[in-house]
């Protein structure tokens, strides 16, 4: 694989300022530290020497990090714990409970799984990277200390060498300008001459031994500082190779003990998704009923008779009768509710007769039995939004058979009217039929407006949220037909209404006054 540019911002950056477009391996294909850190000056040695500096320092602060890593983990761990013993719906029953007891455990095992990452980090990750970093300490006490010492006796002899020779130039410079001086001048301006003359030969004699003798001092310090450079070159990049292999080892160990807390933290969240699946709100509320229900039975006081004598005592025990009301709920249709009815027509065409598990249950269940949830998708959208818009378009009433119905506010249109009405229950099947105050026509149901919604032509009626519809025809367009509950708004002739704007059904068989 061909190495690319360090072009990252560091310490070293100032070095490679200098080089221009100068080729310094002067064409060779070589990139071992041994043949690649010498040229002029002190470049090369200050260099390795600083990338050997900052690789411990990198592995010492990764130490550091592991450290305050497991610490994190564990500090986590012993919250979920702690979290996990906290009391939570311990007067709860049903699914509920089971989802609730599901919660608990599976927070308790997450904690058990961060602190098994806490002591892997500590044993697998943190021990690791302190021992090698003990080895760079190592070899930078036993051999880049020593160098470093070489490398600064080496400089000052070619400091001496530098500072002899600059004096030995100059000398030679002034003989020879002494020497021009002479070859023009005469008489006392000669004599003076020579006499400089004299005193520059005598100087530049002692500056030359000087020169020749550091000159040699460092040749004789040549060999033995290449051998060394050389041999210090190859360990470092021996032990900057094993670095970055240690490097990419040590954290793709990390990424992957990391990975595994994550998918362990899914299975839990995977156990609790299934443990909610079992849980339906209607028939655990079913259920409730079944085991803790008192009853329908609604027991008046005995009513008051005068006493008469002669007549056997008056007894006191009233009157008994049952309870026969009509739920209106004013909940919002649940964002899940469309496929629970799906499922259930699936169900129902496949000879089915268990309950939906969102729709009305059946009258005819026996007390104390229990309602087997099934499987349901949990709520994935909030309620509609309140309508911002309430200039909605109708289709021409001669396509209305055929014709979509409007758009409800949010964007999303509806491509069928709700569901069929659901069948009364046994009770309130042989209740007179109300009629409506308009045409005479039976009212079926009471719904709900869900949003307001403003007439485009003169078969249709405006209403606004929460009024509510007396429904007295369900054609299969979803164009139903009906009228306000509230008589003073109103209009003669105008009936219909789309079915997609409206929630909820109170059969016809309850008082007005209380659907309201």
């Amino acid at each position: 694989m061909s190495g690319r540019s360090q072009q990252q911002s560091s310490s070293l950056s100032r070095y490679t300022s200098g080089r221009g477009g100068s080729d310094p391996f002067n064409g060779s294909q070589s990139r071992d530290f041994c043949n690649s850190f010498w040229g002029p000056g002190d470049d090369g040695p200050n260099i390795l020497f600083k990338r050997m500096r900052n690789a411990s320092k990198t592995t010492d602060e990764l130490v550091n990090f592991w450290n305050e890593r497991s610490i994190i983990e564990e500090e986590y761990a012993l919250k979920l714990a702690k979290l996990a013993k906290a009391p939570i719906g311990g007067e709860e029953i049903g699914e509920l409970k089971t989802s609730l007891d599901t919660l608990r455990l599976e927070t308790e095992k997450q904690a058990e799984t961060h602190l098994e990452l806490a002591r892997q980090i500590r044993d697998e990750l943190e021990t690791p990277t302190a021992q090698f970093h003990a080895k760079q300490v190592a070899h930078r006490r036993n051999q880049q200390s020593a160098l470093e010492k070489k490398h600064k006796n080496k400089q000052t002899q070619e400091a001496y060498v530098q500072k002899a020779r600059e004096k030995y130039e100059s000398d030679c410079e002034r003989i020879n300008s002494y020497t021009q001086q002479a070859s023009y001048m005469g008489g006392k301006d000669l004599e003076r001459t020579n006499m400089k003359l004299l005193r520059a030969r005598q100087t530049v004699q002692a500056n030359e031994k000087d020169l020749a003798n550091f000159t040699r001092a460092l040749f004789d310090l040549l060999p033995e500082w290449e051998a060394e450079w050389k041999n210090f070159s190859d360990s470092c990049q021996d032990l900057e190779e094993e670095r970055l292999d240690f490097m990419k080892d040590i954290l793709w160990a990390y990424a992957n003990d990391i990975s595994t807390v994550c998918v362990a933290d899914d299975q839990s969240c995977e156990r609790l998704r299934t443990a909610l699946d079992n849980l339906d709100p209607l028939a655990d509320m079913e259920n409730f009923v079944n085991d803790y229900g008192t009853g329908n039975s609604i027991h008046q006081p005995a009513e008051f008779v005068p006493f008469t004598e002669g007549a056997p005592a008056p007894s006191g025990s009233g009157r008994v009768r049952q309870a026969k009301f009509i739920r209106m709920s004013v909940r919002p249709p649940m964002a899940y509710s469309q496929d629970a009815q799906q499922d259930q027509a699936v169900h129902t065409t496949n000879g089915s007769t268990n309950p939906s598990t969102n729709g009305h249950s059946s009258s005819g269940s026996s007390a104390g039995s229990h309602i087997v949830p099934a499987v349901t998708a949990p709520p994935s959208n909030p309620p509609p939004p309140a309508p911002t818009n309430t200039n909605t378009t109708t289709p021409n009433p001669r396509n209305r058979q055929s014709g979509p119905l409007p758009v409800i506010p949010g964007g999303i249109r509806s491509s069928s009217p709700p569901p069929p009405m659901p069948q009364l229950p046994q009770q309130h099947q042989h209740q007179q039929p109300q009629i409506d105050s308009g045409g005479g026509n039976q009212i079926l149901f009471y719904v709900k407006a869900l949003y307001d919604y403003t007439a485009t032509i003169d078969e249709e009626f405006d209403f606004q949220t929460g009024d509510v519809i007396a429904v007295t025809a369900t054609p299969d367009d979803g164009w139903w037909s009906g009228e306000l509950l509230d008589e003073e708004r109103r209009v003669p002739g105008r009936h219909v209404f789309p079915s997609n704007f409206i929630y909820g059904r109170k059969e016809a068989g309850c008082a007005r006054h209380s659907c309201k």
